[in-house]
């Protein structure tokens, strides 16, 4: 039963967080190095650690690091000027919501975790 509610929750957790992201727009969420920046710090970060029986919340909370990671990383070579798109506003803005979404996919990962804790 206490899987059950686990479930439940992550799906009205997911239904909530689809329902904004629809209202903004999908495909402004969508960015492959991004994510598979997140997704691979997160895996190294569960072997890193190398404890048995915790693989996947280590994986949950690498996913963290590595979204914020991504987002200094992405900030860095925003204001460093690495596009020389600092100051025109169309440009900065979107680089900085790809820059953003290393956190986004750290914190959805990290939520999908919780149901495989135990």
């Amino acid at each position: 039963m206490d899987k059950m509610k686990e479930i439940i929750g992550l799906f009205i957790c997911f239904i909530i967080i689809i329902g904004a992201i629809s209202h903004v727009g999908f495909n402004y969420y969508n960015d492959v190095l991004s994510f598979s920046f997140v997704a691979g710090g997160s895996i190294g970060y569960g072997l890193l650690k190398n404890q048995k029986g915790k693989f996947i919340i280590n994986c949950g909370n690498g996913a963290i690091y590595f979204g914020w990671f991504g987002t200094l990383i992405g900030l860095i070579a925003l204001t460093g000027g690495k596009w020389d798109n600092w100051g025109d506003f169309d440009k900065t803005g979107l680089a900085l919501s790809v820059a953003m979404l290393t956190i986004f996919y750290g914190y959805m990962i990290k939520l999908i975790t919780l149901i495989f804790k135990n």
